[in-house]
């Protein structure tokens, strides 16, 4: 008589074990391919950083200086335009950026972002399509190259509104479609200001900076810097409304200042505040945000930099000095701004510390 063998599956209990096994090394892998996504987002990102200051340089070796900061306009020499909007110093780089037909379509060089608002039509005559465009179609392009990879937060394909009240959409007043996202702030210096008043950086209202004007070195000094826009509403390539106050967070649409930490607890402050992170710099990397220095060069800026913001007028920096005072005042011995404060300053005169 034949005998035949039947052959044996897997029990219940192995299956289940196997599949626990999986899940185990599932659960080590994860983390360990995140991680390695995320370094190349923000290797990305620093790419990206790069090329914005090659192109800032490469804007200085043409025209003598840095772009500026923001485009004041003006009723007269001196006098400001309450509530005119001027092109950012990211716009006006375009033509360095490879979207020279952007900057032309747009009328940068021929009109200020103020007409180009109120008359779309006289930004470009010979470009009727691109004139009826302009509100609803130029000033929203999204370029790929002001988008950090690690960021979320914004609208569309690259879009982001800017206005200070964070339970409202951000957008500049008189522009009703939101703007191009810029995830890369220009830095303003050490001093919350707007209009035509200098700062201590490289971008601040009509500012015509140049390489000479950077004693402290170009190595040692920031020239852009990020901003999420999940938690600190980013800004936009675009431009700025020059009102003279900061009731409109008008400057921070495309500067930064270094009052606010970085990476500031967005919980802690409102967007539009002195020290809240939407005036500052923060990034969705772990730990820190990266800057790009004006010799082109990109660095990882940690939380933990020594940061001490030196202020001798009450609650906001507005004298001329107060970079490179002690604190408290006068008095010897007092500190001096931290590393993180004195890597927005061009002109300081101290050292530089460990970056």
């Amino acid at each position: 008589m034949r005998r035949y063998s039947r052959s044996r599956g897997f029990t219940l209990v192995e299956l289940l074990v196997v599949i626990a096994i999986i899940g185990t090394l599932v659960a080590l892998l994860l983390p360990a391919v995140q991680g390695a996504r995320e370094r190349a987002r923000q290797i990305n990102c620093a790419s990206n950083l790069h090329n914005i200051a090659l192109a800032c340089i490469q804007y200085h070796d043409v025209t003598g200086s840095f772009p500026s900061g923001w485009m004041v306009i003006e009723s007269a020499p001196g006098t400001p335009i309450p509530g005119a909007e001027g092109y950012g110093w990211p716009a006006l780089l375009l033509p360095y950026l490879d979207q020279r037909n952007l900057h032309k379509d747009m009328g940068v060089n021929s009109v200020s972002l103020y007409t180009g608002i109120s008359n779309p039509a006289a930004t470009n005559l010979t470009n009727p399509n691109a004139a009826l465009n302009f509100m609803s179609n130029l000033v929203t392009t999204p370029l790929k190259l002001f988008i950090c990879p690690s960021d979320t937060g914004y609208t569309g394909r690259g879009q982001v509104y800017v206005d200070g009240d964070p339970t409202k959409t951000r957008k500049l007043p008189r522009l009703t479609f939101p703007q191009g996202l810029s995830n890369y702030i220009g830095v303003s210096g050490h001093r919350r200001v707007t209009g035509l008043t200098g700062n201590t950086g490289i971008f601040f209202g009509n500012s015509y900076v140049r390489m000479a004007d950077i004693p402290d070195g170009s190595s040692n000094t920031a020239m852009i810097g990020e901003r999420d826009t999940l938690y600190c509403h980013s800004g936009t390539w675009l431009g700025t409304q020059n009102s003279m106050d900061y009731t409109s967070l008008d400057a921070s649409m495309v500067t930064g200042y270094d009052q606010p930490r970085l990476n500031a607890p967005f919980d802690s402050y409102p967007v539009q505040s002195p020290v809240g992170c939407g005036e500052g710099f923060s990034s969705l990397h772990v730990g820190g945000a990266q800057f790009a220095f004006a010799d082109g060069s990109v660095r990882y800026i940690s939380n933990g930099v020594d940061y001490f913001y030196v202020n001798n007028s009450g609650g906001v920096a507005a004298g001329p000095n107060d970079h490179r005072s002690t604190f408290p005042p006068n008095v010897p011995g007092g500190r001096q701004n931290g590393v993180y404060n004195r890597m927005m300053s061009r002109s300081d005169k101290l050292p530089p510390g460990d970056l």
